[in-house]
């Protein structure tokens, strides 16, 4: 497609912050999410990284990785931690 882009890790999923409700309504969903919630589990996917991805035009890197400065910048103190691994 050769369109410019990163991606941000920003946070980490946390089982009872990102937990589903127990009143979501799939119904109101296209058949894509549909398919994504149904796998959802946030107790398995605790502290998982999740991201920002930025995407620009054709031959707009530049672009990207200034967004991308700028994203990271108003992360403040609040920067991305690297995932531990056992």
């Amino acid at each position: 497609m050769d369109y410019a882009c990163g991606i941000i890790p920003v946070t980490h999923v946390d089982r009872t912050f990102d937990q589903l409700p127990a009143d979501f309504d799939f119904r109101k969903l296209n058949g894509v999410a549909k398919g994504a919630y149904k796998l959802y589990d946030a107790d398995a996917m605790h502290g998982l990284p999740v991201a920002v991805q930025i995407v620009g035009r054709r031959l707009e890197e530049e672009k990207v990785l200034a967004i991308m400065e700028r994203v990271e910048g108003m992360l403040g103190d609040a920067k991305y931690q690297l995932m531990e691994i056992d």
